[in-house]
């Protein structure tokens, strides 16, 4: 039997997608979190995304890099909670777990509560995404944690692609993992490159995602940054895995709309927000251009109100004179 090796550039290409919409898009990310962990946040609830990377001690005192692929605080209504998602491109394995503890050890002690003669710390709420489930990994998975006095444990949420039906993605708004729903069709990748109908059905399937993308953005539930977002980082997530096989990587192309874009609505949409409508209206980014016309408008109601009120002075000295 043939074993095709990996590319690691391949598992970084689908980390990057999942951290680029993770960092970027809000309402891409409350909804997930809603969803894996059973909450209820609003579109109001604040994300304060974390500092990812931690170091610490290995063999010989070497100073060891951690970085996590997902590491936020939401905050609403006073409350605070921190979560930690893994995205998993390999087969699961048992180390995995033990990657989480270190993980999750290490942004507990970021922040401590400290007395004199007692240490707290605040493990955050973990979730695993896999974009390769294979044999039956359980809903969650279990680290317990054993004292000299007592034992405790935690669960780790475990998100697998191939659970998850694009009506199922739609209907509970879980966009995020929508670029990795081609791993549901990857074994077959080959014997779909060799049939021109299973092609044209693969490309129809893209064709609707677009088609309902398209649908919630028009309809205000999805904003202009996270759908080009999704697009492009749909796109890149099927160039990748399906660069060898040319036909299925073209339809497919063609159906989400072409040439994959280098994302310069990130760059344009903060631009946006910093500069106001001048640079919105350059970059095209709905969010800076209606902050920035918003903006102006409320200057130049200021500056006709300024302009009445110095009429009305003069006016007033004009008669008095």
């Amino acid at each position: 039997m043939t074993v095709e090796r990996r590319d690691v550039s391949d598992s970084f290409a689908y980390d990057d997608a999942f951290r680029t919409m993770e960092g970027e898009c809000d309402d891409i990310l409350i909804p997930f979190v809603n969803h894996v962990f059973g909450q209820h946040y609003t579109k109001d609830a604040i994300i304060k995304r974390k500092r990812n990377e931690h170091y610490t001690e290995g063999d010989e005192s070497d100073v060891i890099k951690r970085v996590t692929d997902s590491f936020f605080d939401i905050i609403e209504g006073g409350v605070r909670q921190k979560y930690h998602f893994e995205c998993e491109s390999g087969r699961y394995d048992k180390t995995i777990l033990l990657r989480f503890f270190q993980y999750d050890s290490l942004i507990a002690a970021d922040e401590v509560k400290l007395g004199k003669y007692d240490l707290t710390v605040n493990f955050p709420r973990s979730g695993l995404i896999l974009l390769r489930s294979g044999g039956t990994p359980p809903e969650y998975a279990n680290i317990t944690i054993k004292t000299p006095e007592n034992s405790t444990s935690y669960k780790i949420k475990i998100i697998k692609i191939s659970d998850y039906s694009i009506e199922e993605i739609f209907n509970k708004h879980l966009y995020l993992l929508i670029p990795f729903y081609i791993f549901n069709y990857e074994k077959d990748l080959s014997t779909i490159e060799k049939d021109e109908s299973r092609i044209e059905s693969l490309g129809k399937v893209y064709e609707k995602i677009v088609d309902r993308l398209n649908f919630v953005h028009q309809q205000g539930f999805l904003s202009a940054l996270s759908y080009s977002v999704i697009i492009n980082m749909t796109k890149r997530v099927i160039n990748k895995l399906t660069r060898k096989h040319e036909s299925v990587q073209r339809k497919v192309g063609i159906s989400m709309g072409g040439k994959v874009l280098e994302l310069p609505e990130i760059t344009a949409y903060h631009l946006g927000i910093d500069k106001g409508i001048e640079q919105g209206i350059e970059q095209g980014i709905e969010q800076g251009i209606e902050r920035g016309l918003a903006k102006g408008e409320a200057e130049r109601k200021e500056l006709s109100d300024e302009v009445a009120r110095l009429k009305k002075e003069l006016e007033e000295l004009k008669k008095k004179a």
